[in-house]
């Protein structure tokens, strides 16, 4: 049966306002700090306290009060008239002519106005030697209170992705549970009767289905929960008996469906979503590979219809549903934009097939001499980037050459992401 639903022709930028717009963040809740790891805050932190809490000693030394208790050209002496160890929560008091010794992180006394490193000064029973110019040296060793962290400081704001050194920043706060956005669930659902599970049986004519694994490692990497991943073969009541099976055990957030999209006999997805009375935000894009996919909305579930082949899948979960994701998570819309396209070096040139939409194409980002280049990524190489790539025709059978050293617009999908965001590199 073909379906007859209207064709929803969209640019992958027409794609993304779409999605956007049918998405919106999930609940939040309250969970350990230890849980938090990759989550977005969902409110902003602010300190409960300074830090340090204290006057600190950054040195092990003798905390000195401003007037000695006796000098000479050459040097000051000092009463020693007691100790402090780190972790002493005692607030001791420094008198005119005394001095404390003093262990590295510990709460300077009260009237100390600076400390002096042990090897600089000369204990004589309970008198304290210390060379004269080191009381006018501007180096105190003292880390006043709220130098780092004043009180009420907002530590880290809200649609913030948190990382260890987040963690370890609330941790020193004081923070035990932090209010982050849910963590989205997703579930994955692989078509083909030619498909057979890893480690099964191949007979001629099927294939390993590979996909399912592909995306629970990228959702892993995107901090999603993975809630069930599924292989099912060409039968349009089968694939809408398993979603809607699915949809009312699992409760997922989003589904990802591979295989099923595009003009042949066996291409179904458009049809399930028909009988299944969802709502198709767009069903073609101006994008290759990507030309046939579809995102919908089934009982208010989005689902991400995409191509079979693993590379288009692995190039469109980057491109398309990323993008979701990162709405679902609850990051903001300057955010989410700031991951868009960046300017790179061609480092090799590159030939692509002219069919008047967007080329897509796997590639390996590096930064060398402060400039970010690029180069397509080999069949056996992972990937980092993806190039956006267009390009006038040369006249040879509607392909087209894009030489070395031009420059293109990328997408960063690895670790060099973050990297190249926070030091500015754009190309």
């Amino acid at each position: 049966m073909k379906d007859n639903s209207p064709t929803l022709t969209y640019s992958l930028r027409e794609a993304h306002t779409a999605i956007a717009a049918e998405l919106t963040p999930l609940e939040q809740e309250q969970v350990p700090l230890s849980q938090t790891l990759g989550r977005i805050l969902a409110a902003s932190v602010f300190a409960d306290r300074p830090k340090p809490s204290y006057n600190q000693s950054t040195r092990d030394g003798f905390a000195l009060a401003e007037q000695p208790h006796s000098v000479d050209k050459l040097s000051a002496e000092f009463q020693l008239s007691g100790e402090v160890a780190a972790g002493c929560i005692e607030q001791q008091q420094v008198q005119p002519g005394q001095a404390y010794m003093i262990m590295t992180g510990a709460m300077v006394p009260y009237g100390a106005v600076r400390v002096v490193p042990f090897e600089i000064c000369q204990e004589k029973g309970l008198r304290l030697s210390v060379p004269r110019e080191e009381l006018y040296r501007k180096e105190l060793f003292i880390r006043p209170q709220g130098k780092d962290i004043w009180q009420g400081q907002r530590l880290v704001a809200a649609g913030t992705r948190l990382c260890p050194d987040h963690l370890l920043l609330l941790a020193e706060n004081g923070s035990q549970e932090i209010r982050v956005h849910r963590r989205p669930g997703v579930a994955v659902i692989c078509t083909g009767s030619e498909l057979v599970k890893s480690g099964g049986v191949l007979h001629l004519g099927q294939k390993t289905s590979s996909n399912g694994i592909l995306l629970a490692a990228l959702l892993q990497q995107k901090h999603c929960r993975l809630v069930q991943s599924l292989t099912v073969k060409d039968d349009t009541d089968m694939i809408i008996t398993r979603i809607q099976q699915v949809l009312t055990r699992k409760k997922p957030d989003l589904l990802i469906s591979t295989g099923g999209m595009g003009p042949g006999k066996f291409d179904l997805m458009e049809q399930v979503v028909a009988r299944l009375g969802g709502k198709p935000v767009y069903n073609r894009l101006k994008v290759r590979p990507g030309k046939a996919t579809l995102f919908a909305l089934i009982d208010n579930t989005p689902l991400f219809a995409l191509p079979g082949p693993p590379p288009a899948v692995r190039l469109l979960f980057h491109e398309l549903v990323v993008p979701g994701l990162h709405r679902l998570q609850g990051l903001p819309e300057n955010n989410i934009a700031t991951n868009g396209l960046m300017d790179a070096v061609l480092t090799e040139p590159v030939s692509i097939r002219l069919t008047g939409h967007l080329a897509l194409k796997g590639a390996v980002a590096e930064v060398r001499d402060g400039r970010l280049q690029v180069r397509p990524a080999g069949k056996l190489e992972p990937m980092n980037a993806i190039m956006h790539l267009a390009c006038k025709v040369d006249g040879n059978n509607g392909r087209g050459e894009i030489d070395k050293n031009q420059r293109v617009n990328i997408r960063l999908v690895g670790p060099l992401a973050s990297l190249a965001a926070e030091n500015g590199f754009n190309g």
